[in-house]
C-alpha cells in the first residue's frame, strides 16, 4: 500500500513538473512568430457608410496558441454589428478570443457603421494569452497603425433645395460674380466699416451726408458661408452642431455643382478659412469639416461676423449657419444687413433648444428654421 502511494506521489510530481515545464516553455516562446495587424477596409468613408475592420493574426511557429485574446479600443461612433465581443462607454472596447494552430493565419472581418464624421485611428492592441494548462495569463501590448477619416453626409436635398434656389435667384438677378471697379450704378448711405475709397465725394457734398458707391457686376456672385459652432445653451448641443456641419458641406457642394466659388469660415476649437472652387477645394472643405471640433473653447460667433464685416468681401452672398441666436450675434448680423448685403441665416433646431423666438423682426425675413 505504501509503495502504491509513493508511486502515485512520484507520478503526480512528475506530472506537475511536466505541466510547469509546458507552461514555462509557453510563456517564453508564445510571442515568437506571432503578429497582429488591424486595418480598415478603406482610408476614407462618408458618414453612414458601412465598412470593415480586418483583424489578421499570424502564428508563424509550430506551437499552438489554444486561447488568445485580441483587445483594442476605438471610437464609440464606429458602431460594430451586434457589438459582439465588445463593450461601449466613452470608447468602444473590442475583445476577440480565438485559438490559433501552428503556422496558421487567421483573418476576421468585423463590419461596422460610420455613425459620425471624424478622424479615427487605432494605435495599440493588447494581447492576452492563456497557457495550455490554464495556469497563467500573459499580457502584451503591441503597436498597430490604422486610420480612417469619415466625411460629413449631405442633408436632405428636398429640404435644402428651396433655400439654395432662392439664394441662386437673388444672386443671378442682383449680384453677378465679379464686381467692375470702374463702374457704379448708384449710391447708398455710408455705414461704419465702409472703405473710404468707396465714398462718392460729389454726391456726399450735395446731400450733406456720406454716400458710398454701389458697383456693377458681371456674373454670379461667389458665396461666403459662415459656420458658427457655438452652442446656444450652456452645454454642447452635438445634434445641432453636427447638422450645421452637414448644412455647410451640402451648400458648398451644391454651389460647386453650379460652378460658383465659395469661402468657408468656421470657428470651433480652431478657426478655419477655406476659399476657392474645384475638386481640390471641395476636398479641402471635406477634410476640414471632417476634423473640426467644437466641444472645448469654441470661438465666439459674434467675433466671426465682426471679422467678416471688416475683412470679408461685401459683394459675396452670405450664408450664416448658427443654432445660437445670442444678442451680440444678431447685432453683428444686423450691421451686415444694413450695409445692403444679401444674407440667409439658417438656424438649426435640435432637441428642446429652440432660439427662433429670440430673433428680431428685421432678421426674420432672412431666417430659415431647420429642424434636425
Amino acid at each position: 500500500m505504501g509503495s502504491v502511494i509513493f508511486i502515485a506521489g512520484i507520478s503526480m510530481i512528475i506530472l506537475m513538473v511536466w505541466f510547469f515545464l509546458i507552461a514555462f516553455r509557453f510563456g517564453k516562446h508564445w510571442q515568437e512568430g506571432f503578429r497582429v495587424e488591424l486595418a480598415f477596409s478603406q482610408e476614407q468613408a462618408a458618414e453612414g457608410e458601412p465598412l470593415y475592420l480586418y483583424e489578421t493574426i499570424t502564428n508563424d511557429k509550430k506551437q499552438i496558441l489554444p486561447a488568445i485574446s485580441v483587445k483594442f479600443k476605438t471610437s464609440r461612433y464606429l458602431k460594430f454589428a451586434g457589438d459582439v465581443g465588445g463593450t461601449v462607454s466613452d470608447y468602444y472596447y473590442r475583445n476577440d478570443v480565438l485559438s490559433v494552430r501552428g503556422y496558421e493565419k487567421v483573418r476576421r472581418s468585423c463590419r461596422f457603421l460610420c455613425m459620425r464624421r471624424g478622424e479615427y485611428e487605432i494605435t495599440e492592441a493588447e494581447l492576452v494569452a492563456q497557457d495550455p494548462i490554464l495556469y497563467h495569463q500573459y499580457v502584451e501590448k503591441v503597436e498597430v497603425c490604422t486610420k480612417l477619416i469619415v466625411y460629413p453626409s449631405f442633408v436632405s436635398a428636398e429640404r435644402l433645395m428651396p433655400v439654395f434656389q432662392r439664394s441662386m435667384g437673388e444672386m443671378m438677378t442682383k449680384r453677378p460674380i465679379f464686381e467692375d471697379p470702374f463702374e457704379y450704378v448708384g449710391v447708398r448711405d455710408y455705414v461704419p466699416g465702409d472703405s473710404m475709397n468707396r465714398i462718392h465725394w460729389k454726391v456726399s457734398a450735395k446731400q450733406g451726408k456720406w454716400q458710398v458707391k454701389t458697383n456693377t457686376y458681371k456674373a454670379a456672385s461667389p458665396v461666403t458661408i459662415v459656420l458658427n459652432l457655438e452652442s446656444p445653451g450652456v452645454f454642447v448641443n452635438e445634434g445641432a452642431m453636427e447638422e450645421s456641419i452637414r448644412l455647410a458641406y451640402s451648400l458648398i457642394w451644391l454651389f460647386e455643382e453650379k460652378g460658383i466659388g465659395t469661402t468657408l469660415v468656421a470657428n470651433g476649437e480652431s478657426s478655419c478659412h477655406v476659399e476657392g472652387m474645384g475638386k481640390s477645394h471641395l476636398g479641402q472643405v471635406r477634410k476640414t469639416l471632417a476634423t473640426i471640433s467644437y466641444k472645448n473653447n469654441a470661438k465666439k460667433g459674434a467675433a466671426m461676423l465682426t471679422r467678416e464685416q471688416e475683412q470679408g468681401n461685401e459683394n459675396n452672398y452670405l450664408f450664416f449657419i448658427s443654432a445660437s441666436a445670442k444678442q451680440e450675434i444678431q447685432e453683428e448680423l444686423e450691421k451686415i444687413r444694413r450695409r445692403g448685403r444679401d444674407i440667409t441665416w439658417i438656424l438649426p433646431i435640435c432637441g428642446h433648444e429652440d432660439e427662433s423666438d429670440k430673433v428680431q423682426e428685421s432678421l426674420k425675413k432672412h431666417l430659415v428654421l431647420w429642424r434636425c
